[in-house]
């Protein structure tokens, strides 16, 4: 019994890349757990494990003696003839766990505790490898969708995207290739480790440096991102470098960075504008697909401005349910409020975004 487990430990710390000295350590536990039972309380107990032999012993040595005065550490010579035929007063014997119990104990233990071990080192070594990742972008395959939960096999463990995560454009099916942003790793827990978001900002983000050279690099930089998941995201950048164009990096050649992007977010759109100190020009620009006429500074405490537009574009400043106007606001943090050519209020935002 004891040789079959541990060839069968050899094998699956192998299968699960954990060390062995977990499981063995396991098997001590529980072994030491039933032979408190089975000797005399406080009895010093000891497990030996041959790792070479495949042998288990689990004893504990007792002082033969005429008197016993203390059952934990003495036995008598009468009792002591049925460990040993061979004990004699004064001599110590070693008295073992019946190979019966042994054996029964060694395969609860595989059952159990081995199990309960082998998950806690396998939840270690997951956390281990993932938590210096938190922050980056992860790619794997969909193992399965429980309670629109999309669950993710990756090399070492599983990723979980709950619906909140998830854009309103995203769907996924068993067997497809997921990117997501890691956004948190758990110590541990019944479920998957790691938390999956394809919702926040960052999602974005890290799309981009993924696919512009110059934002890993640091020569364009990212100021704010302002996103609606599944309909439109706004980008603010500016470059370092006086030579490089950021909004033509992020761009790129025909337009093939923000499309890969694009592509990645299920066609979300993607507006890429030029940050400027001057809150004037920067807000003139977050409105975009808009023309603006002039912006005013209303209330530069409470951050509020107000922008003009021309009449046949007061629409696009607005956005499809008022989406554009709200991304502006949030992009550059001040509270804009919309009128036409006219002079006609036509659209605000109500609060400090």
């Amino acid at each position: 019994m004891a040789e079959e487990l541990l060839r069968s430990i050899k094998e699956l710390s192998k299968e699960r890349g954990i060390s062995p000295d977990i499981f063995y350590s396991a098997i001590e536990e529980a072994l030491l757990t039933v032979a408190d039972k089975y000797f005399d309380y406080e009895t010093d107990v000891h497990v030996e494990i041959d790792k070479d032999k495949g042998s288990i012993k689990v004893y504990c040595n007792k002082l033969v003696v005429k008197d016993v005065e203390d059952p934990t550490s003495e036995i008598s010579w009468k009792d002591a003839l049925k460990y040993d035929s061979k004990a004699r007063e004064g001599e110590e014997i070693k008295i073992f766990l019946p190979g019966e119990t042994l054996g029964r104990v060694a395969a609860q233990a595989a059952k159990q505790i081995i199990m309960q071990k082998v998950m806690k080192a396998e939840q270690q070594k997951i956390y281990s490898k993932y938590l210096p990742l938190t922050g980056t972008l992860l790619s794997g395959e969909v193992g399965r969708i429980e309670k629109n939960n999309v669950i993710v096999n990756l090399d070492v463990g599983e990723a979980i995207i709950p619906p909140k995560e998830l854009s309103p454009k995203d769907v996924f099916y068993r067997g497809d290739i997921v990117r997501f942003y890691i956004k948190r790793v758990f110590p541990e827990g019944k479920g998957p480790l790691i938390l999956g978001s394809r919702y926040m900002n960052d999602f974005v983000v890290e799309l981009i440096k993924m696919e512009v050279p110059e934002v890993a690099e640091g020569i364009v930089k990212i100021y704010s991102v302002s996103r609606e998941p599944g309909f439109k995201t706004k980008v603010a950048v500016y470059s370092v470098d006086k030579a490089v164009d950021p909004v033509g990096a992020i761009v790129g050649m025909n337009g093939n960075r923000v499309l890969s992007i694009t592509k990645e977010l299920r066609g979300e759109r993607i507006d890429v504008i030029a940050y400027s100190d001057s809150p004037e020009r920067f807000i003139a620009s977050a409105l975009t697909p808009a023309e603006i006429v002039k912006v005013t500074i209303v209330d530069l405490a409470q951050t509020k401005a107000e922008a003009t537009v021309t009449d046949k574009t007061l629409s696009a400043a607005i956005g499809k349910r008022g989406i554009n106007i709200k991304l502006a606001s949030k992009l550059t943090k001040w509270n804009i409020q919309l009128t036409n050519r006219m002079d006609k209020r036509s659209e605000s935002t109500q609060k400090k975004l």
